[in-house]
């Protein structure tokens, strides 16, 4: 990543002068916030035609339903078997599966998906989802 020597500005400038920080990025592409004379935060403009340029890759997000997602946590799971809220925070953990608002499956949601698997899934007492063989 290429870094102009105007791109370099202390971090108080964010609280002392915000809009020469944001038009040095606009001008730039970027700045590097310095505390103590050492980079501690680069701060860039979204570009998505030149997302490589900057060595940030933007990943695509696995585009798994619910009960996919709850199958690939389950099968990694000991005896194939876990809390639906655990399950649920596993699954948010990996990004496996996002409700359209970016949040995660609550683990009611997860329990009623047995229900609509019956055949993947088992719920078992205790809030605990079992994957079927």
């Amino acid at each position: 990543m290429d870094i102009r020597i105007d791109s370099l500005i202390p971090f108080d400038s964010l609280k002392t002068n915000i809009d020469h920080v944001f038009s040095v990025v606009d001008k730039n592409g970027k700045v590097v916030l310095l505390k103590d004379n050492k980079p501690v935060y680069i701060v860039l403009k979204y570009d998505e035609n030149n997302l490589a340029d900057t060595g940030i890759g933007m990943q695509e997000m696995p585009n798994f339903t619910l009960h996919e997602a709850m199958k690939i946590v389950l099968s990694e799971a000991e005896n194939k078997t876990m809390h639906a809220a655990e399950l649920a925070d596993e699954i948010y953990r990996r990004r496996l599966y996002l409700k359209k608002d970016g949040s995660k499956a609550e683990y009611t949601q997860i329990r009623a998906r047995c229900g609509h698997y019956p055949d993947m899934f088992e719920a078992l007492p205790g809030n605990r989802i079992k994957l079927k063989d």
